[in-house]
């Protein structure tokens, strides 16, 4: 008589975590040991990190569908390192685990999730309070034999279809929310929607509401600081810096997390263009722009840069005059001294930041604050680089 669904399940849980750890024709294991160990880590940084406290000021597990090819890196081992985290030891109370099973190219067997839950000790199979997962992920596991057979198992499991419906369940805010259920997310859903709604905390928001007159209120706005310092270690060579498109869509859903305050790693994305176009979108959407018109006047006061060298005046003035005026900043001259590599000196920055600096009652006048004079504009094709900076490069 063949075993029945009990048998083979608790027969599967009982089951070493480790007979095979590496796949076959893998002759030699020790002489790969650190690789391999680097690889897990990096995988299981990926796959399962905290969140935070629930509604129930409980601990969140969250575990993403970031699972890498079971040819390359066994689920057997990531197990058993998952098990070993010393994170486990601070689940004295009750927890929830939110499994993001969307966009994932490689997803687990229900038999693995199965040997994850029954590898857990008593104690932490009992503080277990929900299992947040997407219904599409084990529909083949939800008769109701199946359901007699582990009811309280059953009964922890909470389903959903959208991070809308999560939101029901866990605090968003956070949750570092993985690029690729953002994107898994969009097919269901236009718009996340959250339990309350809550105000644009970050674009569309005054400096002085979020800096204060004088700063007093903390430093620069946290999407500005996270975008800079991706850039400074990831993107300043990256070609057509502040030029080129993201997508659309995502930069959407970036833009609102970063208004409801939740979690963003910029890492995550590995997209330089998603981080200098919210450099971008942020500026343009202030509602008094760095350029504010009053400062029309005193711009178009300042000299034209000659050809003689010894001719100071335009620099004096926007030194003396113009700097003053304005907040300082050093990152665009960061980016232009790479230059040779991004493509983005300081006269092609000028054609692409301008237009999100300035911003007045007349967008003709605005357009014409933009216009970088004695140089070609930016097309899809960059121009060779100028050898100086023009007169408008020295506003960036």
């Amino acid at each position: 008589m063949p075993p029945n669904l009990k048998q083979r399940l608790a027969t599967l849980s009982l089951a070493p975590l480790l007979q095979h750890p590496w796949k076959r024709g893998f002759q030699d294991p020790t002489s790969a040991e650190s690789d391999a160990h680097a690889k897990i880590q990096e995988v299981m940084n990926k796959v399962i990190f905290q969140a935070g406290v629930d509604f129930d000021a409980c601990r969140v597990i969250i575990s993403a569908a970031a699972l890498p090819d079971p040819r390359q890196v066994s689920y057997d081992v990531l197990l058993s390192c998952v098990l070993s985290l010393s994170q486990w030891n601070k689940l004295e109370a009750d927890y929830t685990v939110a499994f993001f099973a969307g966009g994932g190219t490689h997803a687990p067997s229900w038999n693995w999730v199965w040997k994850a839950y029954r590898s857990l000790s008593r104690k932490y199979r009992k503080n277990l309070k929900r299992l947040v997962s997407p219904a599409c992920f084990i529909p083949t596991f939800t008769s109701n034999s199946t359901q007699s057979i582990f009811p309280k198992f059953f009964r922890k499991i909470v389903y959903i279809d959208t991070l809308s419906d999560l939101a029901h369940h866990i605090p968003l805010a956070q949750i570092d929310i993985p690029p690729a259920v953002y994107q898994e997310n969009m097919k269901r859903e236009r718009q996340i929607n959250m339990p309350i709604p809550i105000r644009a905390s970050v674009f569309g928001v005054p400096l002085e509401e979020l800096m204060g007159y004088d700063g007093e209120k903390g430093g620069i706005p946290r999407v500005i600081k996270d975008s800079i310092q991706y850039i400074r270690c990831h993107g300043m060579k990256e070609d057509g810096l502040f030029r080129r498109s993201p997508n659309s869509a995502l930069l959407k859903q970036v833009q609102q997390a970063y208004d409801r305050g939740q979690v963003v790693s910029l890492e995550t994305f590995d997209d330089p263009y998603l981080a200098s176009v919210l450099i971008k979108k942020y500026l343009r959407d202030l509602p008094t722009p760095p350029f504010p018109e009053s400062l029309y006047p005193i711009i178009r006061q300042c000299p034209s840069i000659s050809n003689d060298l010894s001719d100071m005046g335009a620099v004096t003035y926007i030194r003396d005059t113009l700097l003053p005026q304005l907040m300082p900043s050093t990152f665009f001259t960061e980016v232009s001294l790479h230059s040779s590599s991004n493509r983005m000196d300081a006269h092609n920055l000028a054609i692409v930041i301008c237009p999100n600096l300035v911003k007045s009652s007349n967008p003709m006048r605005d357009v014409m604050m933009c216009i970088v004079p004695g140089g070609p504009s930016l097309s899809n094709d960059l121009p060779p680089l100028s050898s100086s900076a023009s007169s408008s490069g020295c506003l960036v």
